[in-house]
Parts: C-alpha cells; structure tokens; sequence
C-alpha cells in the first residue's frame, strides 16, 4: 500500500503542474483556431491526474486490478478502432478538416492516453 501511495502523489504532482503548464502554452493556439502544438502535453496532465485517482485500486496488483485492467484494454480496443474510423471518415478525401499525418497521430495518441484510464475509473466504480 506504502508504493500505491507514492504513486498516487507522484501521478498528483505531475497533473497539477502538466495541466495548467499545458493551458498556458496552448492558449495562444486555441485563441486562433489553429491545431494546437502542445495537446498532448494536457492529455498527459490528465491522464496523471485520473492515475492518481487510481492508484490504490491498481498497484495491489490483486484480482480485482488485474479484471480491471483486462476489461478496460477490451474496451479500448474498441474505442481506438473506432476513433480511426472516425478520423478517416473526418479528414479523408471528403471530410471537412484537413490534418496532417503528425496531427492525426497526436490526437490519436491522445484519445489513447485518455481512454486508458477513463475506462479503469468506470470498471473501479463498477467491480
């Protein structure tokens, strides 16, 4: 419990300080509607924070957190899948936005690194 709990502030700490840090750098993009150069930055500070939040349910490395995680990578395979689909149906040939090869790479890094966890915080709440 001594290592969930280390973890837990550590994943705090990163959040507190990659959240705001990536709304100040991101403000000026966002302010003209242009694809911003730091998102990932705030997806990070997010995801740290909802890692803090669980970090005691997954660093026992119990049954329960082992069911959590396997549930949670099924649904995620799903999502990604779908968010693919969604991009190309967005930025293809016909789609309305335009985006380059790095940018759709971002968002789907972010969708990802947000996801994760956003599924584990509905399988604690659930189990």
């Amino acid at each position: 419990m001594k290592k969930a709990r280390e973890n837990q502030i550590t994943y705090l700490f990163l959040g507190i300080v990659m959240v705001p840090l990536s709304i100040y750098i991101n403000y000026p993009y966002i302010m003209q509607l242009t694809f911003p150069k730091g998102i990932m930055t705030l997806f990070l500070g997010t995801s740290s924070l909802m890692m803090a939040y669980l970090s005691p349910h997954l660093f026992p490395r119990d049954e329960r957190s082992k069911e959590i995680i396997g549930k949670s990578m099924s649904i995620n395979y799903f999502v990604l899948f779908s968010s693919m689909t969604l991009l190309i149906l967005l930025t293809g040939s016909l789609g309305p936005f335009v985006l380059t090869s790095t940018q759709v790479l971002v968002v789907l890094f972010c969708i990802m690194i947000t996801t994760i966890p956003l599924t584990m915080i509905v399988y604690v709440n659930r189990i």
